[in-house]
């Protein structure tokens, strides 16, 4: 074999994979990275190093970049340690949406890789074809054993605006560093407090951690953390994740956490439906709800009072550009909940 064969089999040989590399990275995981961004083969959450116990939440945001809807799968990951909380089933055109996962290490020692496939299917509008491709997701985390977190995540749960609550997590340290002990705390303030007390336990370093929900918390979601620094130069901060919501005697559930309800770009003249969870700890009707108009729309439908009401706001452009109407929603028993209603009238295709 000459000496020129031998050098082209050599390109080849290490040419390839490489080629081959590059051309499986699925066209799914576009949702992740937007429009005109080269996704990675692997869309990648590492939590790092966490003791064990510990609970985190995480969520990967979705763009549909395509001019047609897409259908998501439901996603499944490869370990029970890991859970789909919620994930946007359909994404319109140009529509954003998530996926949010909660790993719990209770249930993992040292390090682990979990796979999340997501499967994307679409219909091709020009040719009926029915496509589909799945992004690959993995999420990694290293569970510590010699620090252990019970339960995981500081959860109030549901709370009545103007109440209290309280929750207490035990932190056990059984490491070989002596005198192990939590030097100082981190946390909102005006949200809760936080105490610290020494927590007997039989052959290792106990504290436990109380947190108290104030009076004074707006209503709202609770997504916050409570950051305990230790003297422990291999861990020198523990985070507790702080969970619930305030629910404030009229709440709706579908706008973020700021009250912005985004809505994809429509063409004029198009019709587009979001429903809205209206929620309240008493029987409730409701009766309006002000400031529709520029083709914003919520109709009112008869019914009986409930505690929960869905609410529909429909958008139908009147012309091309932004729309942003703040809608109140009002009910028969005077209370109101306030949400800002976005979205964009594209003009149609010529």
């Amino acid at each position: 074999m000459s000496k020129l064969t031998t050098t082209i089999l050599l390109v080849l040989l290490f040419a390839v994979p490489a080629a081959a590399q590059e051309a499986f990275i699925p066209w799914a995981n576009k949702f992740f990275t937007g429009k005109g961004e080269t996704p990675p083969p692997v869309i990648l959450q590492d939590f790092g190093t966490l003791p064990k116990g510990t609970v985190r939440t995480y969520r990967f945001k979705l763009t549909n970049i395509y001019a047609f809807p897409v259908q998501i799968r439901e996603p499944k990951p490869s370990c029970g340690c890991l859970s789909v909380i919620e994930y946007s089933g359909k994404l319109e055109p140009r529509d954003s949406g998530h996926i949010d996962i909660k790993i719990d290490t209770s249930r993992v020692e040292g390090y682990k890789k979990i796979d999340l496939p997501v499967r994307f299917d679409l219909r091709d509008p020009k040719t009926g074809e029915n496509l589909y491709s799945t992004a690959l997701l993995e999420i990694r985390a290293v569970s510590r054993p010699d620090i252990e977190i019970r339960p995981g995540v500081v959860q109030f749960g549901t709370v009545p605006a103007g109440k209290k609550a309280t929750q207490v997590v035990d932190i056990v340290y059984s490491g070989r560093q002596p005198k192990w002990k939590i030097t100082e705390v981190g946390f909102k303030k005006d949200l809760f407090d936080v105490t610290v007390a020494d927590l007997q336990v039989r052959g290792a370093t106990g504290f436990q951690v109380t947190a108290t929900l104030k009076e004074t918390a707006p209503a709202g979601a609770i997504d916050e953390q409570i950051v305990l620094k230790t003297n422990d130069p291999v861990a020198p901060a523990l985070t507790l994740m702080v969970t619930g919501e305030v629910q404030a005697a009229l709440s709706l559930r579908g706008p973020d956490k700021d009250g912005l309800l985004r809505l994809p770009k429509v063409e004029v003249g198009k019709k587009f439906e979001k429903n809205v969870m209206v929620l309240s700890d008493k029987l409730f009707k409701v009766i309006k709800v002000e400031g529709q108009g520029d083709g914003v729309t919520v109709p009112i439908l008869p019914g009986d009072a409930k505690k929960a009401q869905v609410i529909t706001v429909t958008i139908t452009p009147e012309k091309a550009g932004p729309i942003r109407k703040v809608l109140t929603v009002k009910t028969d028993t005077g209370d109101s909940a306030t949400m800002t209603v976005e979205a964009f009238g594209i003009e149609p295709p010529q």
